[in-house]
């Protein structure tokens, strides 16, 4: 953290002496202090000015919050790309590929966002359409892709992820050992060499080549902070949930040191993940950090920290007082550690009426925790009739909802008797539907890109 107070008192000095304007250089200087909630409403007020930079900033963090809504990401994305700001299709294309949605709307998408860059053949432009392919790689042919590469190859003077974009190439015509060449070439530059590497070597069933490979960066000085966040994200994603890794709160560490304001959300979430690794008092500080950050987002922490029983630090009424005064402020990832308090009988019995209506909220509001609870919960008969059809059906309908990165969860079923297959299959077949509905509905302002 001295390492972000000296950063930050330089920067001050700088802006008192060139008296920059609050535009979008302003705002990204509070995020890059960990400012996000003064950052949100300088963002806020210049994308609702016209700021085509700001909407793509604006939306992005919008993005990164856990639960959020994504259409309202979308459409500040679709603001600036009507203003022909490029960066808005790649962008949005990201935020829908976090979940596990249908890749053939993503790829239809992808086809529709690179018809206005085709025919161009800048550094620039090129650079936004291979970003686009590189999410969703089907969406070019191989001549495109061969094309295209040839074309950057030749116009790139700085900046040139030449590595990650070959890399991917080779990575969909099952060429693992190439892909691996040319993503190793960017390791040390490209974050999203990392996350295609991790996803390439788990599809191929050796994720500890990935473990390997990353191993080797941490010795890397250069990296900024967003990139040790992407690391951290990912060597957490490459672990089974029965691994604790120290090497990730290490990274995360110095993503926070290096001014990344994401990094110390991240670190709550790991230690509440660990809390027999993680003590309470190390949990509450790095709260207190927070809250001076981001007040909302500290007291959801909280919240979650006043409810692990591995602490003993039970405070269920602050915690219930925090979390519907969140809801009632429109925080829909709320509603999960809401509908846990209900469900655990911290506040005197179990309260499973509000339970079962909380975790519903959470599924309808696109959290796949929501449905794997039901699922539980029908599975056992608790606060509701056994069902293990709706069972089935809700556990098969979170995948669809759950981030891509996690792997070990979106395989798991829930045993169904033959008997009850047809019937499990077609009510899973209607809910994962609805879901994907409205997966879709969330990202249907895309259609006019």
């Amino acid at each position: 953290m001295a390492a972000r107070a000296l950063i930050a008192a330089l920067l001050a000095v700088q802006l008192a002496g060139c008296q920059l304007p609050a535009d979008t250089r302003h705002a990204r200087y509070q995020l890059s202090l960990g400012n996000t909630e003064q950052a949100r409403k300088q963002l806020k007020g210049l994308a609702e000015a016209g700021d085509p930079a700001a909407q793509i900033e604006y939306a992005k963090l919008i993005a990164a919050d856990q639960g959020s809504d994504p259409a309202e990401a979308m459409v500040w994305y679709r603001r600036a790309w009507e203003q022909q700001d490029y960066r808005a299709g790649p962008a949005s294309l990201r935020l829908y590929k976090r979940y596990q949605g249908s890749l053939a709307f993503g790829e239809a998408r992808a086809r529709e966002l690179l018809r206005p860059l085709r025919p161009r053949e800048t550094e620039q432009d090129l650079s936004l359409a291979l970003d686009i392919a590189v999410l969703y790689p089907q969406a070019l042919t191989a001549q495109q892709w061969q094309q295209w590469l040839a074309l950057y190859r030749r116009s790139c003077v700085q900046e040139c992820y030449f590595g990650t974009y070959a890399g991917r190439y080779a990575q969909i015509r099952g060429d693992i050992e190439e892909a691996a060449a040319w993503y190793q070439q960017e390791l040390h530059d490209d974050p999203r060499a990392v996350e295609y590497l991790q996803d390439m070597f788990w599809q191929a069933g050796s994720p500890e080549r990935f473990t390997e490979m990353v191993g080797d960066m941490e010795g890397d000085v250069s990296l900024d902070g967003a990139y040790c966040l992407r690391v951290a994200t990912l060597i957490k994603a490459n672990a089974t949930t029965a691994e604790h890794d120290p090497t990730v709160m290490r990274w995360l560490q110095r993503a926070a040191e290096k001014g990344e304001p994401l990094a110390l959300v991240e670190q709550l979430q790991y230690m509440l993940t660990w809390p027999a690794v993680y003590s309470f008092a190390e949990f509450s500080l790095a709260v207190e950090e927070l809250q001076s950050l981001d007040n909302a987002s500290a007291l959801y922490f909280r919240a979650q920290g006043d409810l692990k029983a591995e602490w003993f630090e039970l405070r269920p009424q602050r915690a219930e007082r925090d979390l519907l005064m969140l809801v009632a402020g429109g925080m829909s990832r709320a509603y999960l550690p809401l509908a846990e308090l209900y469900e655990s009988g911290y506040l005197g019995e179990a309260d499973m009426e509000r339970a079962v209506r909380f975790y519903q909220l959470a599924a309808e509001a696109g959290l796949a925790q929501g449905d794997a609870a039901l699922a539980r919960l029908y599975s056992s008969g608790r606060g509701m009739a056994r069902d293990p059809v709706k069972a089935f059906a809700h556990k098969e309908a979170s995948k669809i909802l759950l981030p891509r990165t996690a792997r070990q969860e979106s395989e798991e079923s829930l045993p169904l008797p033959d008997g009850l297959m047809p019937a499990g299959q077609q009510a899973a077949a209607r809910l994962i539907a609805k879901r994907q509905h409205w997966l879709e509905e969330q990202f249907h302002v895309a259609s006019t890109l």
